[in-house]
C-alpha cells in the first residue's frame, strides 16, 4: 500500500513539476541510513518521499502534529516530533532507535526551511545521530521553485560516515563539526 501511494503521488507530483533525479542509485536499498537535504519548501518531503524508493521516517516540527489530516498523515508514516526550541532529547532517542532499527532517517540539517538560497544556520543535531549511529549519511539537495510547470531536480550524493576517531566518543564540538560537514555536502551537489 505504501509503495503504490509513492508512486500515485509521484505520477501527480510528474504532472505538476518536471522532475529530474539524479544519483538515485546512492540509495542504499537496506539497512540503516540518514537521508540529509537542504530544505527550501514544503514539497520538500513529499518529493523526497515519492522518488526515493525507501520509507523515509522524517524528523517533523512538533507542531505539524496538531493540524488537522497533517498530523494523521505524519503519525501514519512514522514521523519522529522534534520541539524546535532546546535539546529534544526524546525525539533524538527516537532517531537512533530508527536508525539503529535498520530504517531510513529524513533530517533537514537547518531544522527548518532555508530563507535564503543555500544558507541556513545548520543543527548540531544531525552530526550527534550520525556520529553515535555511524550510519551512512546520504547528502541530498533539492533545486526547484515549485511554480507549476517548473523543473525539479533532485541530487542525490555519494553516502558517507560520520564517526568519531577509535576509542572517542561524539562530543558536542565534534557533533556541530559534522554537522557543518554534512550541510557542505549537500550545498556542494547545487
Amino acid at each position: 500500500m505504501f509503495n503504490f501511494l509513492c508512486s500515485v503521488v509521484a505520477g501527480f507530483m510528474k504532472i505538476i513539476f518536471r522532475i529530474e533525479v539524479k544519483g538515485l542509485e546512492n540509495i542504499p536499498k537496506t539497512g540503516s541510513a540518514i537521508l540529509c537535504a537542504n530544505h527550501i519548501s514544503n514539497w520538500d518531503p513529499v518529493l523526497l518521499q515519492a522518488f526515493i524508493k525507501r520509507h523515509i521516517y522524517f524528523m517533523s516540527k512538533e507542531e505539524l502534529f496538531k493540524v488537522f489530516f497533517v498530523g494523521w498523515i505524519l503519525k501514519k508514516l512514522g514521523a519522529i516530533p522534534v520541539k524546535r526550541t532546546g535539546s529534544d532529547l526524546t525525539a533524538i532517542k527516537l532517531s537512533f532507535k530508527t536508525v539503529n532499527g535498520g530504517e531510513m532517517l529524513g533530517i533537514f540539517p537547518t531544522g527548518q526551511r532555508e530563507k535564503v538560497k543555500g544558507e541556513g544556520e545548520v543543527k548540531s543535531g544531525v552530526g550527534l545521530i550520525a556520529g553515535k549511529t555511524k550510519a551512512p549519511v546520504i547528502p541530498v539537495h533539492i533545486s526547484a521553485s515549485f511554480k507549476p510547470f517548473s523543473k525539479v531536480v533532485l541530487n542525490i550524493g555519494k553516502c558517507e560516515v560520520f564517526a568519531p576517531p577509535e576509542g572517542e566518543k561524539v562530543n558536542a564540538e565534534m557533533a556541530e563539526v559534522f554537522s557543518k560537514e554534512i550541510y557542505q555536502r549537500i550545498k556542494d551537489l547545487a
